[in-house]
């Protein structure tokens, strides 16, 4: 910025020295016409100082036009982000060949210009054969992929000893002998080499041309000749060049029209139109590329009123299957703020231009390697932006996210965060739950309830079928925060748009395994307590055998307490148990969490509860008894408050029977 300063600073100074020299310049004659007349000294010398003066800036008025030269050729910087008109590309895909780019080209500008004259610089033409062979096959399963495929491009050897010097086709032809294709192909793509008036203009950019060798066989015996030592280069589509390894094949994409990859490159927005005009009533319909994210939108269907109207249908169809861009330049981890594209550009607050509050969009990211290939590529899994402010051009968004995904990041020229704007055309979706990594197992019976976006209240929506799976209709607000509950327990949160899609499948870690060992454990506890009443009931019989002085009754009873479950078994039990649970769950750290706690309180009342300590003392008891003799000392009997009775002498007759004896 500062050096584009300074060069402006100097051309002005650069403008004003041409305009003083041109002005002393008209001066000099009369200079010179004074002097010849007066003939003093003064005169020549003021003339002296004009001539010099005149001639100051002639020394620097190279460097100036050298300054100003590059001030021209300079390219311009791109706009800020939200007056910078997206770039548009319509494909037209029709069925009849009467109506073509051409002659729909000048109906259908004109209709767009109504509502994107300011904010969409457009081409309209032909769809190229391999995308227009897919979109009139079936325009809801075109990817990014099928596409490309079908694009030529030059697959060398990575391990060729020129590898490092090809980067385009013209050095293909510099260091290559020769590039080996099918002969329907080399047909092709000198044809279109032929059409391209640069051919003849600048020949050295297809001088790859004559290094073209076509083989008698199919693309079969082609892929075959990869692993021949002598071959160099193939010339194969795209989606062939990907799929060759052993060596890795570099891909070098020719300069030729018609191109997809370069199309995506010039563009930001491309829209495959499908033209069915042999059917009743005539349809057309458009999908949307986002060319960055590689991203296609839903499927735009319109019935046409007349079959004059081609123009007004497509352009119709086109203006709903347009989606406004949000670059997201500020992201916290439950909200983010972005810059809407071109939103200073449109006036009309009605322009399909603007965002609303309200609206939900779907956060994408994109995040390239040094050569500029994507390592990263496309939305978020469950994650949702919702509308919450809009300030001008940019917008304040609330981040909603199933997974742990996030928005924030470094900020850095390979990485790119942006939102396009969800517009739902079904009435409801259908949501389906399996087991993570297990399409075919559903999770079944599993709760879904609706949270509030500003509030924590939640409504029940209903269980999952035999086969996992649950409408979701549509309500008053266009997101729906769902939680996924089993056994009381959440699993998951599922940020989902109803209507978006027809089917939307989570792979969740099934909280079965949870749920069996919170089973366990319950089991566990109950037969604590349980083994608890047993062990007071013996000892109470225990003590009453010993007081009772049958010490050989009380000697079994202790011997079949021993043989009740103790501390150790039942704490290796849970162990092994504890184990096989944790295994099961495999790593979900937030199921391994709750079946830890689990298994730890239980260890804490099974400690508490269950000890040797009873057992312990029951034996000190039985021994004692037995080193107190048979039968322990007879208890006295209490002592009463009434005087000892004192027994009778015997009679004088008694006495003298006693004495007798």
């Amino acid at each position: 910025m500062k050096r584009r300063i300074s060069l402006a600073i100097a051309a002005l100074m650069f403008l004003f020295t041409v305009a003083g020299s041109r002005y002393l310049s008209a001066l000099a004659p009369m200079a010179d016409s004074v002097a010849d007349e007066s003939a003093t000294p003064a005169a020549d010398s003021s003339a002296a100082s004009a001539e010099s003066v005149a001639r100051a800036p002639a020394a620097g008025t190279d460097e100036e036009t050298d300054l100003l030269a590059e001030i021209e050729e300079r390219p311009e910087e791109p706009p800020p982000f939200d007056f910078s008109p997206y770039r548009v590309l319509i494909w037209i895909a029709s069925d009849n060949p009467r109506i073509d780019a051409d002659s729909l080209r000048e109906d259908l500008m004109k209709y767009l210009d109504r509502d994107f004259r300011s904010v969409w610089r457009t081409v309209i033409a032909d769809a190229p054969p391999g995308v227009a062979s897919i979109a009139r096959r079936d325009l809801a399963s075109i990817t990014f992929d099928s596409i490309a495929a079908a694009d030529p491009v030059i697959a060398l050897k990575r391990d060729h000893p020129d590898s490092v010097r090809v980067h385009f086709a013209s050095d293909a032809g510099r260091f290559l002998s020769q590039i080996l294709g099918t002969q329907g192909r080399v047909q092709d793509i000198i044809r279109r080499i032929e059409k391209d008036p640069e051919s003849k203009t600048t020949p050295a950019k297809f001088a790859w041309r004559a290094k073209l060798r076509p083989i008698s066989g199919d693309a079969v015996d082609l892929r075959e000749m990869w692993n021949d030592k002598s071959t160099e280069a193939l010339l194969v589509s795209r989606g062939m060049g990907d799929s060759l390894t052993d060596p890795e094949a570099k891909l070098i994409v020719p300069p030729l029209e018609g191109q997809v990859i370069e199309a995506i490159e010039q563009f930001d927005k491309i829209y495959v139109v499908r033209l069915q005009t042999r059917v009743a009533p005539a349809t057309v319909d458009v999908v949307e590329l986002d060319t960055l994210m590689q991203y296609f939108g839903d499927v735009v269907h319109h019935e046409m009123i007349s079959p004059s109207d081609i123009a007004m249908s497509i352009g119709i169809a086109v203006r709903d299957a347009f989606s406004p861009v949000v670059r997201i330049d500020d992201a916290g981890r439950s909200s983010a703020v972005g810059l809407v594209r071109a939103a200073g550009l449109a006036l009309d607050p009605d322009s399909p231009i603007h965002l609303r509050v309200g609206e939900v969009l779907v956060p994408l990211v994109r995040k390239d390697d040094r050569n500029g290939r994507p390592l990263t590529l496309g939305p978020l899994d469950f994650a949702s932006l919702y509308v919450t402010e809009k300030d001008e051009h940019s917008v304040k968004m609330d981040f909603y996210t199933g997974r742990m995904t996030t928005l924030q990041g470094r900020k850095n020229n390979r990485t790119h965060r942006m939102g396009l704007r969800l517009k739902p055309r079904r009435d409801s979706t259908m949501l389906r739950l399996h087991a993570k990594g297990k399409p075919n197992e559903p999770l079944i019976g599993y709760e879904l309830y609706d949270k509030e976006l500003d509030s924590t209240s939640m409504t029940f929506v209903g269980r999952t079928d035999w086969d996992g799976r649950l409408p979701v209709e549509k309500i008053d607000r266009p997101l729906r925060l769902l939680y996924v509950k089993n056994g009381g327990a959440i699993l998951a949160r599922l940020p989902i748009v109803p209507g978006q899609h027809d089917l939307v499948v989570a792979d969740l870690a099934g909280d079965d395994m949870r749920l069996q060992a919170e089973a366990y454990i319950r089991g566990v506890q109950n037969a604590i307590v349980d083994l608890v009443a047993i062990r007071e009931l013996f000892k109470a019989r225990i003590n009453m055998r010993i007081k009772e002085g049958n010490l050989k009754e009380a000697d079994e009873l202790l011997e079949t307490l021993r043989n009740e479950p103790s501390n150790e078994k039942i704490a290796n039990d849970m162990g092994v148990k504890q184990t096989m649970f944790l295994k099961a769950i495999g790593r979900n750290p937030n199921q391994q969490r709750k079946v830890d706690e689990m298994f730890s309180e239980t260890r804490e009342l099974l400690s508490k509860q269950i000890n040797p300590r009873i057992i312990n003392d029951l034996e000190m008891a039985l021994i004692e008894a037995k080193q107190a003799g048979e039968t322990p000392p007879p208890e006295e009997p209490a002592p009463s408050d009434a005087p000892p009775a004192v027994e009778a002498e015997p009679p004088p007759a008694e006495a003298a029977e006693v004495t007798a004896e």
